[in-house]
């Protein structure tokens, strides 16, 4: 039965602008993603399409676009009470694990679809006239669906869990929009964290985790080595990823 709501949720989203809207916005902010990102910044011998430099900027862009994902995931469960239909869904011999799932798998599909305008954007980005080729290092399609998998698929897991369970648990737009916001300015108060170890765990886009990843590396290292996923950066996507687990049991309980 969970199979045919997310095969309906699917259909519905396809059907809907909005879906390609994000798409489309994404994927062109993300063209000029590394340049908007890293305005007035001295990148020193760092290239523009070196890894540290897409990770910061799909983390950034992952951060800034979060209310998208609270608008994606949020309504999903608020439509059957916008259309005064939620006594049809409660009265028919369907679970609640069938119903919940079926909802969150099939948003969450279309969330990643939205994302990846982000991976496809910045790939597109790098064969942008305005870069040189001395900024830029070679060609390497994987390191951005690495980067994708490893920094932003976490943190938007975390963000779909958090948002399904409001708007399920809420049944109010506005809160389920705000989500978004709230989930920002907790990124803002970790800056005020003053041990380093556990700022860069409690970040939720990965900024300052990068940054200490790579604190003790060389120029050279921060322009061509790739980001290890061990260490502050395993932990914090361990963190954030539970932290949406959590959420969804809640929920569910709820």
């Amino acid at each position: 039965m969970w199979y045919s709501i997310f095969k309906f949720e699917i259909q519905y989203r396809i059907k809907r602008p909005d879906t390609y809207v994000f798409f489309l916005f994404l994927f062109l902010f993300s063209i000029v993603g590394v340049d908007f990102i890293f305005q007035g910044s001295e990148m020193g011998l760092m290239k523009k399409n070196s890894p540290i430099v897409i990770a910061k900027t799909m983390g950034a862009i992952t951060g800034f676009f979060m209310i998208l994902a609270s608008m994606i995931m949020g309504v999903s469960v608020l439509r059957d009470f916008e259309y005064h239909i939620e006594s049809l869904m409660f009265t028919t011999p369907i679970s609640k694990k069938d119903y919940l799932l079926g909802r969150f798998l099939g948003s969450f599909t279309v969330l990643l679809f939205a994302f990846t305008g982000i991976l496809f954007g910045m790939i597109l980005g790098e064969f942008m006239p305005w870069h040189h080729s001395e900024d830029l290092l070679a060609f390497n399609a994987m390191v951005y669906v690495k980067t994708f998998i490893m920094i932003t698929l976490p943190t938007l897991f975390f963000g779909a869990s958090l948002f399904f369970v409001t708007g399920a648990l809420s049944r109010n737009l506005v809160v389920v929009y705000t989500q978004g916001i709230i989930v920002f300015v907790i990124f803002m108060l970790t800056k005020a964290i003053t041990n380093e170890f556990w700022q860069a765990i409690l970040d939720p886009f990965s900024l300052t985790t990068t940054t200490f990843v790579t604190k003790s590396w060389s120029a050279i290292e921060k322009s061509t080595q790739e980001l290890p996923f061990i260490g502050a950066l395993l932990y914090n996507k361990l963190f954030w990823f539970t932290l949406g687990i959590i959420a969804m049991m809640y929920g569910y309980k709820k």
